[in-house]
């Protein structure tokens, strides 16, 4: 059997490769279409990058571990929120959310949406299902289909709100649709089997340290199959694509809420969020309270940070630590 550390940094490895072109590709898509870099990096990037998401939640539900499935995509949802203090500080020139379109608060806003319909299920007040599938998750789906359909109104309404300056690189001006989608496509495959073997190694290597299944699944299984995320995020903002960076953050957790309907669509014991564990009622508040956080920063768009970042992105790094925390301490099971 291959060393676990070793499969994890070769598998790292082929997702920053495959991650870069992922993010080159989309928005070289986003200016042949004209859909907007910010819609992009809602849809398309997360589209790819959550696909490692998919794959674990579904693994763990198929092995009746709810918590496992569950705690992969909340900790996911946390982790990305935090890269938005690492683009704070890579992207300089003030602090973030004074710089970045105020569209994204309705990402933002329907991802919190969609985690208060899976913390009302997680209260375990009352439960209700149609067939196997919970009532909540059901609603999570509609939220997701029709905010999906919202966010692209709002794209083409406000083209120079989602496009900004941002410009394609020169270098891909003479790559036509279709390769995009092509060169997308593949990116988007490498990632898939690279996040399905990282999370394997991650998995031996939480065995191997003793760590709990509740730390596991919510930090170091959701960084592993967040390292996607990671990649086209820092990519995206090395490229100058600060809106798609943002977006693809929102966009992720947006994705990834609904990846809840989807492995309660596979847990054939009965509703999903009804079987797991109100422990997890935790990290979902964190996110809800990162989120307002950063929504608050938009709306009020303060240009006061603390050395190359904003008060707000600090409070967000603040919120991630101390979730992890929390977690680590409610881990060992």
């Amino acid at each position: 059997m291959v060393n676990p550390w070793l499969q994890f940094f070769v598998c790292a490895a082929i997702i920053i490769f495959a991650g870069s072109r992922l993010t080159k590709n989309a928005a070289v898509i986003a200016d042949n279409t004209g859909i907007g870099t910010a819609w992009a990096g809602v849809a398309l990037l997360p589209l790819a990058t959550s696909l490692p998401e998919l794959v674990t939640t579904l693994s763990a539900v198929l092995i009746d571990a709810p918590d496992l499935a569950l705690g992969n995509i909340l900790g996911s949802c946390l982790f990305n929120l935090a890269l938005l203090a690492v683009i704070d500080v890579i992207s300089g020139r003030g602090p973030l959310t004074s710089r970045i379109t105020r569209g994204h608060i309705i990402t933002a806003s329907l991802s919190i949406t969609t985690i208060c319909l899976a913390s009302i299920a997680l209260l375990g007040i009352f439960t209700i299902s149609v067939g196997w599938v919970g009532f909540e998750a059901l609603l999570i789906a509609l939220v997701y289909i029709y905010g999906s359909k919202m966010l692209y109104s709002y794209e083409r309404k406000n083209p120079s709100l989602s496009r900004g300056s941002e410009e394609i690189p020169a270098a891909g001006k003479n790559i036509s649709t279709g390769q995009a989608l092509i060169r997308f496509a593949l990116a988007g495959g490498l990632i898939v089997v690279a996040g399905v073997l990282i999370t394997d190694a991650s998995d031996r290597i939480a065995l191997e340290t003793g760590l709990g299944h509740t730390f596991t699944g919510s930090i170091f299984l959701a960084i592993s199959t967040s390292l996607p995320e990671m990649v086209t995020t820092l990519t995206a903002v090395r490229l100058g694509y600060i809106d798609m960076a943002v977006a693809n953050v929102f966009g992720a957790n947006f994705m990834n809420l609904f990846l809840v309907f989807v492995a309660d669509l596979f847990y054939r014991p009965g509703p999903l969020l009804y079987a797991a564990s109100g422990g997890h009622l935790a990290s979902a508040v964190m996110v809800i309270l990162i989120s307002t956080v950063v929504i608050f920063g938009l709306v009020y768009r303060s240009e006061k940070g603390l050395g190359r970042i904003g008060f707000d992105t600090l409070l967000v790094l603040a919120g991630y630590f101390t979730a992890a925390y929390l977690l680590f301490r409610a881990g060992g099971n």
